[in-house]
C-alpha cells in the first residue's frame, strides 16, 4: 500500500466515523442550511402540480448504475422517493425516466418502496419508472413528446449528462414547466446553467437529500463534507507553514 492509498484510506474511516457520530446526534445538534431559491420552488411546484392535475418528471440522467457516473443518479433517486411520497394521492403520480436499463429497474423499486411507505401501494404502476431510450441523444431526443403526453409541469434532473443535458433543460423550459438541473460533470454544469430556471452547482445535487429532509445520514453526510473540508484547508496551511520555516524539506 502506497502513501497515496493509505491517507486515502485514513480520510475514507475519518469520513464514515464522522458520518455515524453526526448521525448519531440526529436532532440534538440543528442544522442550518443556506437558502437554495431553486429547492423553494420545487416545493410549491409539486404542491401546484398535485393541486391541479399535471405531473411532476425526474430525469436520471444518461448514466449507467456500474460507474462513477451513477453519482448525481443514486442522489435522484433520494429525492424521487420523497417527491413519490408527496405525490401519491396526485391524479398524476410522478415518473421518472432513464437512459439505462438497471436505472429504470432501481427507479420502479424506489417508487414502490415509497408508496408501500405511504400507504398507497395500490396507486403504484410500474411505468412510472421507465426506460426512455437506450443512448444519451436518443433519451434527449424522446424528451419533448414524453413530457408533452405527461402534462409535465415540473422536470426535474438530477443525473450523468453529457452534451445532451443542455437540450433536456432546454425541452422541459419551452414546456413552460420549472426546470431544476443538476450533474456532476463540469462543462454539463455550465450548460445547464444557462438552459436550466434553477440549476444546481456544484455539490449542490448532492446536498438535495438533506436539504428535502429524507433522513439524518443525508444530514450528517452534510456536516461531514464541512469537517473534513475544514481538516483539509487546514492541513495544506499546515504543510505551507512547515515548508516555509523549513520545518519540512
Amino acid at each position: 500500500m502506497t502513501a497515496i492509498d493509505l491517507v486515502g484510506l485514513v480520510i475514507l474511516i475519518l469520513f464514515l466515523v464522522s458520518m455515524l457520530v453526526y448521525a448519531s446526534l440526529g436532532e440534538r445538534w440543528k442544522v442550518v442550511f443556506r437558502p437554495l431559491s431553486g429547492l423553494d420552488a420545487l416545493d410549491e411546484a409539486i404542491e401546484r402540480a398535485v393541486e391541479d392535475g399535471s405531473r411532476v418528471h425526474v430525469s436520471l440522467g444518461t448514466g449507467s448504475v456500474i460507474g462513477s457516473d451513477s453519482a448525481p443518479a443514486l442522489a435522484g433517486l433520494a429525492m424521487l422517493s420523497k417527491i413519490a411520497a408527496k405525490t401519491s394521492m396526485s391524479d398524476k403520480p410522478v415518473v421518472a425516466t432513464a437512459a439505462d436499463g438497471a436505472m429504470a429497474l432501481l427507479a420502479q423499486d424506489t417508487l414502490r418502496t415509497a408508496y408501500d411507505e405511504a400507504g398507497a401501494s395500490g396507486r403504484y404502476e410500474p411505468i412510472s419508472g421507465r426506460l426512455l431510450a437506450p443512448s444519451p441523444f436518443s433519451y434527449a431526443a424522446a424528451l419533448p413528446g414524453m413530457l408533452a403526453t405527461e402534462d409535465v409541469s415540473v422536470h426535474l434532473m438530477s443525473g450523468s449528462y453529457g452534451a445532451e443535458g443542455g437540450l433536456a433543460a432546454d425541452f422541459g423550459e419551452r414546456k413552460q414547466a420549472l426546470v431544476m438541473a443538476g450533474t456532476d460533470d463540469v462543462q454539463s454544469q455550465a450548460l445547464l446553467y444557462a438552459t436550466a430556471q434553477y440549476p444546481l452547482i456544484g455539490e449542490e445535487v448532492f446536498a438535495t437529500g438533506a436539504y428535502l429532509d429524507i433522513g439524518r445520514m443525508h444530514r450528517a453526510s452534510l456536516r461531514t463534507q464541512d469537517l473534513v473540508r475544514f481538516l483539509i484547508v487546514a492541513a495544506i496551511l499546515l504543510g505551507t507553514i512547515a515548508r516555509t520555516v523549513g520545518l519540512w524539506p
